[in-house]
C-alpha cells in the first residue's frame, strides 16, 4: 500500500509539475494565469496529499497484525 501511495502521489505531481511548466512557457510568469494555474496546482497537491494519506491510513488500520 505504502509503496502505491507513493507511485500516485509521484505521478500526480509530475503531471502537475509539467502543467505549471507549461502555462510558464506559454504565459511567462508576468501574466495572472499562471499564478492562477500555479495556485490551482498547490491546491490540488494539497488535497491529492491529504486523500492518499486518508487512503493510507484507513488501509493500514485495517490490515495490521491485531485486527486479523
Amino acid at each position: 500500500m505504502t509503496a502505491w501511495a507513493l507511485r500516485m502521489w509521484a505521478k500526480l505531481t509530475l503531471l502537475l509539475a509539467v502543467i505549471v511548466g507549461g502555462a510558464w512557457l506559454y504565459y511567462g510568469t508576468g501574466a495572472g494565469w499562471f499564478w492562477i494555474i500555479t495556485a490551482g496546482a498547490v491546491t490540488a497537491e494539497w488535497y491529492v496529499i491529504r486523500q492518499l494519506a486518508r487512503e493510507w491510513a484507513w488501509e493500514a488500520r485495517s490490515t495490521w497484525w491485531w485486527s486479523a
